[in-house]
């Protein structure tokens, strides 16, 4: 049978903790009682067992006419009562003694001739019967005020109030742990809904504190995520919309020949492959140990083949690096592709060196860039508003860049410097490996 259990962690914690109170309680009694009221009830028990014993030989021995006058001493003189066993006074004033007395009744009587019945008054007195000869008597012999149960009353009146106030301190700290729990609850079911959940406090402990970072920041990229591929979509039906509106229109005029249609076409494969390398995941390709210098002369071996010359100036100093290479790779073609399809002229790729990180710059002396948009171009579907704009594209390419070049760990940076041309340039650090 499945016991039942809680279900929230607030119950289940809770219930936890009290269990453990609860032990830690019956611990410290356990404890009390083996180490401390035990060893002083068996003392106790035997003190008074001996002069009880005591008190009976000496009595005994005494002709009947002295007795009474040594009892008389005896009560006159000190704590100790001896009184004559009368029909009737069997139980004057006993009482159970509550639990740590009655113990020590137990052990007492196992001490005593049998038929002594002692027993304990409510002012914590041993009240024995003795038997002298063929006279009874009742013994009465303060016991020692330890032996009480008020002692252990107040201690375990304290250890219960110190163990109700542990209780309601780990319930608030429970309840501080479960607010932001129930704040993150409803944030991800609004998430899960499509709503946005809203930014998420980023206080409490610091593992909350982590984790609701973390949550926020995924929600951001979600948003983010969400964000871009409204753009994605809106910006493939723009620019193929042009292209095929072109063809639709050539049809229509029966002026359409095979060379133009294989340009528009090849102009639609080009736009719908930007597409998909800015949507393209890069975190699976495995790092490797990869010479920047020899990744930059394949790729100008490639555009020379097409008849776009690149000048290189190389950093024979430049160290090897653990990157990922098909996306380096990709991210440089681009560039120098935009120094192609915009700059024209003046080509070329340095590659440097210093202050910890590989510098690969991508140059050409095209129409450039106003200096107020540079920061600008590395948006997604940005395009510059001079003769750099006017040649077709999707306006993903730098950003494509951009986002290749953080993968490693670095940046890109855009220059437009006096003289014209766009200088682009990814900048790694050498010792940083790729996310």
């Amino acid at each position: 049978m499945k016991l039942p259990w809680p279900r929230s962690l607030l119950a289940r914690n809770f219930l936890l903790l009290m269990v453990l109170a609860l032990a830690l309680e019956f611990s410290v009694f356990a404890t009390f009682y083996q180490l401390l009221q035990k060893p002083r009830s068996e003392g106790l028990a035997t003190l008074v067992a001996s002069q009880i014993n005591t008190q009976r030989v000496i009595l005994a021995a005494l002709p009947p006419g002295e007795r009474d006058d040594v009892i008389r001493r005896i009560n006159a003189e000190g704590a100790m009562k001896i009184s004559p066993a009368i029909e009737g006074n069997a139980s004057h004033g006993e009482e159970s003694g509550g639990i740590w007395l009655t113990d020590f009744a137990r052990r007492l009587e196992r001490q005593l001739p049998p038929g002594s019945r002692p027993a304990i008054t409510h002012l914590g007195a041993a009240h024995v019967r003795m038997q002298v000869g063929d006279q009874a008597y009742w013994l009465s012999l303060p016991l020692h005020v330890q032996l009480r149960d008020r002692a252990m009353t107040v201690a375990v009146a304290t250890s219960g109030l110190i163990v109700g106030l542990m209780l309601l301190a780990a319930w608030l700290i429970q309840r501080r742990i479960n607010r932001p729990l129930r704040q993150l609850q409803r944030a991800t079911h609004a998430l899960g809904s499509g709503r946005a959940p809203g930014r998420l406090p980023e206080d409490g402990p610091s593992e909350l504190a982590a984790v609701t970072r973390q949550f926020n920041r995924m929600a951001e990229n979600l948003e983010r995520n969400e964000g871009m591929r409204t753009l994605m979509l809106a910006g493939i039906s723009h620019d193929i919309r042009t292209p095929l509106t072109k063809l639709r229109l050539l049809l229509a005029m029966d002026q359409l020949d095979e060379h133009t249609a294989s340009g528009y076409i090849q102009q639609i494969d080009a736009i719908l492959g930007q597409f998909l390398d800015f949507g393209r995941n890069e975190g699976d390709e495995a790092p490797s140990i990869l010479d920047v210098n020899i990744l930059v002369q394949q790729l100008a071996a490639e555009f020379g083949e097409r008849g776009d010359t690149f000048a290189l100036n190389l950093d024979p100093a430049l160290p090897t690096m653990c990157l990922r290479p098909l996306a380096l790779q990709r991210a440089i073609a681009n560039l120098m592709e935009n120094a192609v399809r915009y700059g024209k002229t003046g080509l070329a790729v340095d590659t440097q060196v210093g202050d910890g990180c590989v510098s690969i710059r991508v140059r050409d002396a095209g129409p450039g860039i106003p200096p107020d948009q540079v920061e600008y171009l590395t948006r997604p579907f940005t395009r510059a508003d001079d003769a750099r704009s006017n040649n077709g594209g999707t306006g993903l390419g730098l950003a494509i860049v951009d986002r290749l070049a953080r993968i490693h760990g670095g940046d890109l940076r855009l220059e437009s410097p006096p003289e014209g041309g766009l200088h682009a340039t990814i900048v790694l650090p050498v010792q940083a490996s790729p996310n």
